[in-house]
C-alpha cells in the first residue's frame, strides 16, 4: 500500500480498527478514535485559516507539556505539510534562535505552564530579531484543556493566563492566541472535512529536532522526512519484528515529553500506529500520580526510563500491582545499578523487566534494542531489523574486532536526511563510505561488541567522544581527547580518555552511589579546555560528605575527578544535567570542594580565571543547598 505522509500511514492503519474505541485518556476525559480524527480536521481548518495550506512547508516550533491538544496540533500540522520543530522542555535562548528565528518559523506553540523569568529572558531574542525574521504568532496552550469540564475549570482557574503572558513583554506585533482558544473553536459542530488533498509528502521534511546540545553544547537540527518516519514505524511491524510487544488496545502511559524526538516517534507515532490507547499522565513527573496511573489505569506499556525510575524507586508497590506492565525506554543506555534496583521492584510488583532501546536523534532515536536479552543493564543491545552498525578503530580507520572499543557508525532507512541549513555538520556526520559505496554516519558514540544474542551482536555504548578528555600538562587543564577534523576522527588512542571510564566505574562501585557519568565542563566561553566532572546520584540515606571522602580515597592522584555533581534522588535525565552543567561557563556560581586533609572549601569561580578557595567550618552552609536542587561540589 502506498502512503502520502506519516499521518496517512496512521490513518490507513486506523481505518481497520474500531472507530468507537478509546484512543486517549486524560485525567478522566476519554476520546474515541472517531472523535480523534474529527478533532484533527478541526485543527487543520484553524491552521488553514491562519495562512497554512496543503504542502505549505512552513516551519513551526512546538514546546509543549504532554496533553491531548499537543497531539491534535502536531498531527494537523504534519498532515498539512508543515515542518515541525520540537524543543524539549522550556526554551533556552539558543533554542529560540536555532529553532524559530534562524529557521524562518512564523509560529510558536508553547505551553502556558512554561512561563517563567527564564523563558522571558530567552524570548528577548524575538525582539532583537524582529527586523529580520518576524514571529507572527504564539499559540499558548494549557494542560487543563481536554480534562472533564469540572477538572478543566479548576485547573485553568489556578492560572491568570493574561497576566502570565503579559509578563513576557512580547513584541506588540506578535499575535497572541490564548489557552483554550483553538479548543473552543473545535467545540462547534464537527463535520468531516471534504477538502482533503492527497499531496505526496514522502520525501518532504516532516520534522527537525535539536540534537547534540546536551552533550556538546552545540545543538544542530536533525531533519527527518515523512518517508523516514514511516520506515521507523514499519520496522516495528509484527511480521518484521515479532519481539516488539505493543498490541492494538494496549494502554500506553505517556511520560517522556512529546516535544522531543523520542517522544514524537516512539511514544506518540509508534503507539498511535499500532492502536494503543495513550494515557496522558496529568502529573508530569510527579511520583505519586505516575504510580497511581500505573496501577489504577492498568497500564501495559510505558516509555521513559527516568520518569519510571522515579515512580518505581520511590513508591510502595505490592505483588500484582503492575501485572500488565511491559516497560520500555528510549534514548541513551541506562546505568546498571538503578536498572537493577528498579527491575527488582518491578518483578516484585508482577511486571516485566525494563526493555532498553537506544540510538540517537540522527537515527530516529533508535537503532538498537534489548528485547529478549537477559543481561540488559548498561547495554544497548542488538540492532532493530533494517538497521546496520559497525565499530571503527579511530587509529586504523578499520573495523574493530569484538571487545575492542571504537567509534560506532550506523545506517538505517529512518535516519535523518541532513542537519538543517548546516552542510558542514552533515558532512561531518556522514563521513564514512565503505567499499560498497554505502554512506555511514556517526555521532561519536564509543562502543564495543560485548556478546551475541541469537547470533546477533550486542553493542555496548560506553559514552561519547566529546565527553572524553586528556590532560595537558602545560596548562594543567583538559581538552577533548578525540575530535573531528575535516570530517574525520582524529588519530587518537581511545586509552587517552579511559580515566573518565575509570572514574565512572569506581563511582558505581562506591557504596551508596546508584548512578554515575563522566563529562567535561568548559573552562571559559572560547576555549575547549575544561575540567573533568562526574555526575552521580546517591541513595537518600547516604551522607554526601562521606560519599565525597570515599570517592576521593578510591582514586590515585592521577584519577581524582575535579568536580562532583550529585543529588539524592533518581534524575529524570543525565542529558538535562549536562545541558545545565555546560552553562556553568556563563553562570559561574559558588560551589564546594574537599581538600586533601578533609577541609570543606568554598569555591568562587571568577570569569575566565582560576577558582578562589576559602576554608569554611560551618557545614550548615552546604546543607542550605541540599537536594531537591542539584548540588555541585568541586573536589580538589
Amino acid at each position: 500500500m502506498e502512503y502520502n505522509s506519516v499521518v496517512d500511514y496512521i490513518r490507513k492503519k486506523d481505518e481497520k480498527r474500531n472507530q468507537k474505541g478509546i484512543v486517549i485518556e486524560f485525567d478522566g476525559y476519554k476520546i474515541t478514535r472517531d472523535e480523534y480524527w474529527q478533532r484533527i480536521e478541526k485543527y487543520k481548518e484553524y491552521f488553514i485559516s491562519q495562512g497554512f495550506f496543503y504542502g505549505c512547508a512552513k516551519p513551526v516550533t512546538i514546546c509543549n507539556l504532554n496533553a491531548p491538544e499537543y497531539e491534535f496540533i502536531y498531527m494537523a500540522l504534519l498532515e498539512l505539510g508543515a515542518i515541525v520543530s520540537t524543543v524539549s522542555l522550556a526554551f533556552f535562548k539558543s533554542d529560540v534562535l536555532r529553532h524559530s528565528i534562524e529557521k524562518g518559523a512564523d509560529t510558536i506553540v508553547l505551553s502556558a505552564e512554561y512561563i517563567t523569568p527564564e523563558l522571558k529572558e530567552s524570548l528577548k531574542a524575538l525582539k532583537e530579531n524582529n527586523g529580520k525574521n518576524n514571529i507572527k504568532r504564539i499559540i499558548f496552550t494549557s494542560a487543563g484543556d481536554y480534562r472533564p469540564e469540572g477538572k478543566r475549570r479548576i485547573y485553568n482557574h489556578n492560572f491568570n493566563f493574561k497576566e502570565m503572558i503579559d509578563f513576557l513583554d512580547l513584541p506588540k506585533n506578535i499575535e497572541i492566541i490564548y489557552p483554550s482558544a483553538i479548543k473552543e473553536l473545535s467545540e462547534s459542530k464537527i463535520t468531516k472535512s471534504t477538502n482533503s488533498q492527497n499531496i505526496n509528502l514522502l520525501n518532504e521534511i516532516a520534522t527537525y529536532s535539536n540534537t547534540g546540545g546536551t552533550t556538546t553544547g552545540i545543538p544542530n537540527c536533525a531533519v527527518h522526512t515523512h518517508k523516514a518516519i514511516i520506515n521507523l514505524l514499519k520496522a516495528h511491524e509484527n511480521e518484521v519484528f515479532p519481539e516488539f510487544p505493543l498490541k492494538d488496545g494496549d494502554k500506553a502511559l505517556l511520560l517522556i515529553p512529546i516535544s522531543h524526538l523520542t517522544g514524537q516517534f516512539y511514544v506518540l507515532l509508534l503507539r498511535r500506529a499500532y492502536g494503543a490507547n495513550i494515557v496522558y499522565n496529568p502529573g508530569a513527573f510527579e511520583t505519586s500520580l505516575i504510580t497511581k496511573a500505573l496501577i489504577e489505569d492498568e497500564i501495559s506499556d510505558v516509555i521513559a526510563p527516568f520518569g519510571l525510575y522515579v515512580a518505581v524507586a520511590h513508591s510502595k508497590l505490592n505483588l500484582g500491582d503492575l501485572k500488565n506492565l511491559k516497560p520500555s525506554s528510549g534514548g541513551e543506555p541506562t546505568p546498571k545499578e538503578p536498572t537493577k534496583i528498579v527491575n527488582e521492584k518491578l518483578k516484585t510488583a508482577g511486571s516485566k523487566s525494563i526493555v532498553i532501546g537506544s540510538g540517537s536523534t540522527e537515527f530516529g532515536s533508535a537503532i538498537m534494542t534489548t528485547y529478549g536479552v537477559e543481561n540488559r543493564s548498561n547495554e544497548s543491545g542488538y540492532l532493530i531489523p533494517g538497521a546496520e552498525a559497525m565499530i571503527i578503530n579511530p587509529n586504523t580507520y578499520k573495523k574493530a574486532v569484538d571487545g575492542e572499543r571504537g567509534i560506532l557508525y550506523a545506517r538505517c532507512p529512518w535516519q535523518m536526511k541532513e542537519y538543517l541549513d548546516n552542510e558542514k555538520a552533515t558532512k561531518e556526520f556522514f563521513n564514512y563510505i565503505d567499499e560498497d559505496g554505502k554512506v555511514w554516519g556517526t555521532n561519536n558514540d564509543i562502543a564495543s561488541v560485548v556478546g551475541y544474542y541469537k547470533e546477533k551482536p550486542i553493542y555496548s555504548i560506553d559514552g561519547r567522544v566529546t565527553d572524553f578528555v586528556k590532560k595537558n600538562q602545560q596548562t594543567k587543564k583538559y581538552y577533548p581527547g578525540i575530535t573531528f577534523t575535516n570530517g574525520k576522527v582524529d588519530n587518537v588512542d581511545l586509552k587517552e580518555g579511559n580515566f573518565l571510564f575509570d572514574m565512572r566505574d569506581k563511582l558505581l562501585n562506591t557504596p551508596g552511589v546508584i548512578e554515575a557519568e563522566a563529562l567535561l565542563i568548559p573552562f571559559d566561553k572560547t576555549s575547549n579546555l575544561g575540567t573533568p566532572v562526574v555526575n552521580l546520584v546517591i541513595v537518600p540515606q547516604a551522607n554526601p560528605v562521606d560519599i565525597i571522602k570515599s570517592v576521593y580515597n578510591s582514586y590515585t592522584s592521577d584519577f581524582i575527578p575535579e568536580g562532583l555533581i550529585f543529588r539524592t534522588h533518581f534524575a529524570r535525565s543525565f542529558a538535562t544535567d549536562k545541558r545545565e552543567i555546560l552553562t556553568l561557563r556563563e553562570e559561574r556560581k559558588t560551589y564546594y570542594s574537599l581538600s586533601k586533609d578533609g577541609n570543606i572549601i568554598k569555591v568562587e569561580i571568577p570569569e575566565n580565571s582560576e577558582p578562589i578557595y576559602e576554608i569554611i567550618s560551618n557545614l550548615d552552609e552546604i546543607k542550605i543547598v541540599n537536594p531537591p536542587e542539584p548540588k555541585k561540589i568541586l573536589v580538589k
